[in-house]
């Protein structure tokens, strides 16, 4: 794997927003239409972008079965639900995330609808458990495999040496339906070097099936990528 490089600026990005969040105490969030609750301690869709451009860009499998991993408040899950797929699986490893995520769907009535677990990555799912879509909003900010944080919400933004990429690129495949789509939500901000040669290292290929920059004066750029599990790269790729 190529040597993933600390990036200091997007660290100091992630640590304003949130302390902009904090002092904002916006409590509700809209996409498409829908109002969501915000709670404290939850990644804040608020200030970071990502959140909105990827819920409203993903493809959502109508009658389908679809997983989030890493739901935050729950804004994509439950839009998945809204969206036409009859089964949805939303997991978070924070327990303020998934209190989070069941207030939404119970808003939006669609708690019969939507799964909603607790647990790390794909610990949560059974191993039968197969998806039509598997969307992960990664902690795409690089630091360093020993980097100390001094609150646990920095790892929805942040992987230490990238060590939950590798474990996402070496479990999904096993959860994917026969012809579904393994999507990752990435930026700019992210160290795309390295995830490429980690898509190498695992026998991935991949494509961008959206790609919007965020607004405002340097805002990075987000990309959904479908990942092709022992697939030949795309001509262009």
């Amino acid at each position: 794997m190529t040597q993933a490089t600390f990036q200091p600026d997007a660290l100091a990005s992630v640590r304003q927003r949130l302390a902009d969040a904090q002092a904002d105490q916006q409590d509700e969030y809209e996409c498409m239409g829908r109002r969501f609750v915000v709670r404290d301690g939850v990644f804040p869709p608020t200030h970071f972008q990502s959140t909105g451009i990827f819920t409203r860009h993903l493809p959502y499998p109508q009658g389908g079965r679809f997983l989030e991993i890493g739901c935050g408040a729950g804004v994509t899950a439950v839009t998945a639900a809204l969206e036409g797929c009859a089964v949805v699986v939303a997991s978070d490893i924070s327990a303020d995330a998934v209190a989070n995520t069941r207030a939404n769907a119970n808003r939006h009535g669609v708690a019969a609808r939507v799964s909603i677990r607790q647990g790390d990555l794909f610990d949560v799912l059974e191993e039968d458990e197969r998806f039509d879509v598997i969307f992960w909003n990664s902690n795409f900010v690089f630091v360093e495999a020993d980097h100390v944080f001094d609150a646990a919400i920095m790892l929805a933004f942040c992987d230490p040496g990238y060590a939950a990429h590798r474990r996402f690129l070496d479990e999904a495949p096993r959860h994917l339906a026969l012809g579904g789509m393994l999507l990752m939500g990435f930026s700019s901000q992210g160290d795309g070097q390295a995830l490429k040669a980690l898509l190498r290292e695992h026998g991935y290929a991949s494509r961008v099936i959206a790609s919007v920059s965020g607004q405002g004066d340097g805002a990075p750029r987000y990309d959904i990528l479908q990942l092709l599990p022992g697939a030949q790269a795309p001509a262009g790729a």
